[in-house]
C-alpha cells in the first residue's frame, strides 16, 4: 500500500523543500500538490520547480485541479468563471450559477489548457478531485441551452420537465463524458489519471467511472465530516465498493483519510479508515492534508500536530 499526503498553501520553493523532507521522512510515497487557476497563471514555473524537487526526493507527484472552474473540490476561486460568463452553469430559474458547465466547449478547452500546464509543471498523475455540480446553486444540474439540447437528444423531452431520476442520470452522464474527454487528453500527454468520487455521489453507477479506459487509480474520500451518524458502516461500504470495482476493471484503488476539521477525540476514526482500507486490499491511502491542515484556519483540525503524529503512526504500521 502506497501512502500519500496533500500539500498546499506554500509557494516558496525553499520552504516547500523543508516540508517535503518532513513528508519523505514520514515514510510517505507520494504528494498531491494543488494546482489552482492562480498557480496556473502566476506560479507555473514555481510549481515546476516544486514538482521537480518532489521527484528528486523520490516522491510521486499528483497535480490537483483545485477549485478549477469550480467543477473540482478545493478552497480556491475561479477566474475562468469571471471571464467566461457564457460557460457558467444556469439554474432552473434561468440565473447564472456558481461553476462551469461541463458540456460547454469553452469549459473543455480550458480544462485541456490546464492539463497542458500540469504537463509542463511535470506531474506524474492528474488527480481529478471530487467532480461535481455546485451544491450552492445547482444541485439539480445545469439548465443552459447546451444541456437542454443534449438532454432532449438523450431523453426525448424538455430538460425542465425532467423527473428527479432523469436529472440525476443526466448529471452522472455529463460528469462521465466530461471526465472521459479530459482523461484521454491527459493520457495522450503521458500522465496517469486518478479519480476521487465524492462518497455520496449516486448520480450514476460507480462502475461507469471505474471502467473509464484512461483511468489508472479509482477512489473516494469517506470523510466522517460528510456522514457523522452511522459513519463506520457508511465508510466500510464505500471502501468495499472501491476495492471491488478497482479489481474488476484492473485499476489501482485509493482511499482518503480526513485530516482536516478533526476534533479532539476523533483521531481514532483515522485509524479505523486505514484499517478498513488495509482489510480490503486498497492499493493507495492518502490524507487531506499536511500537518492536520494547520495552516488553513477554515478547515484546520483542533489539534493539528496531534493529527499529524497520529497519521505518521498509522502510516508506520502499513
Amino acid at each position: 500500500m502506497k501512502k500519500g499526503i496533500s500539500y498546499f498553501g506554500v509557494r516558496n520553493p525553499e520552504w516547500v523543500a523543508k516540508d517535503l523532507a518532513t513528508i519523505k521522512d514520514g515514510g510517505i510515497d507520494y504528494v498531491v500538490h494543488t494546482f489552482s487557476e492562480e498557480d496556473m497563471e502566476f506560479y507555473l514555473d514555481t510549481m515546476r520547480k516544486i514538482v521537480r524537487t518532489s521527484k528528486e526526493m523520490g516522491l510521486e507527484v499528483y497535480l490537483d485541479p483545485w477549485g478549477v472552474a469550480r467543477i473540482f473540490g478545493g478552497e480556491a476561486y475561479s477566474k475562468f468563471l469571471l471571464l467566461n460568463d457564457d460557460a457558467r452553469l444556469v439554474t432552473r430559474e434561468g440565473k447564472k450559477g456558481y461553476g462551469a458547465c461541463m458540456n460547454n466547449p469553452d469549459t473543455l478547452e480550458f480544462m485541456k489548457n490546464w492539463v497542458d500546464a500540469a504537463y509542463y509543471a511535470g506531474g506524474d498523475y492528474i488527480f481529478w478531485d471530487e467532480p461535481h455540480f455546485s451544491l450552492i446553486t445547482n444541485k439539480d444540474g445545469c439548465f443552459c441551452n447546451i444541456c437542454g439540447e443534449k438532454f432532449k437528444e438523450e431523453f426525448g423531452e424538455e430538460l425542465k420537465k425532467a423527473t428527479p431520476e432523469d436529472l440525476s442520470l443526466f448529471r452522472g452522464l455529463t460528469k462521465l463524458n466530461f471526465l472521459k474527454e479530459v482523461m484521454e487528453y491527459s493520457h495522450i500527454k503521458g500522465m496517469k489519471n486518478v479519480l476521487c468520487l465524492l462518497p455520496h455521489d449516486e448520480d450514476l453507477e460507480w462502475e461507469k467511472f471505474a471502467e473509464i479506459k484512461f483511468l489508472d487509480v479509482f477512489g473516494t474520500d469517506p470523510y466522517w465530516v460528510l456522514k457523522p451518524v452511522g459513519f463506520e458502516n457508511w465508510m466500510k461500504t464505500r471502501v468495499e465498493k472501491v476495492s471491488k470495482l478497482s479489481r474488476r476493471f484492473g485499476k489501482e484503488s485509493e482511499i482518503w483519510i480526513q485530516n482536516f476539521k478533526v476534533r479532539k477525540g476523533e483521531e481514532v476514526l483515522m485509524e479505523k479508515v486505514a484499517n478498513t482500507a488495509m482489510a480490503y486490499g486498497i492499493d493507495r491511502i492518502s490524507a487531506w492534508s499536511f500537518r492536520g491542515t494547520s495552516y488553513m484556519s477554515y478547515i484546520k483540525s483542533e489539534d493539528p500536530e496531534g493529527v499529524w503524529k497520529k497519521l505518521l503512526e498509522i502510516y508506520s504500521k502499513i
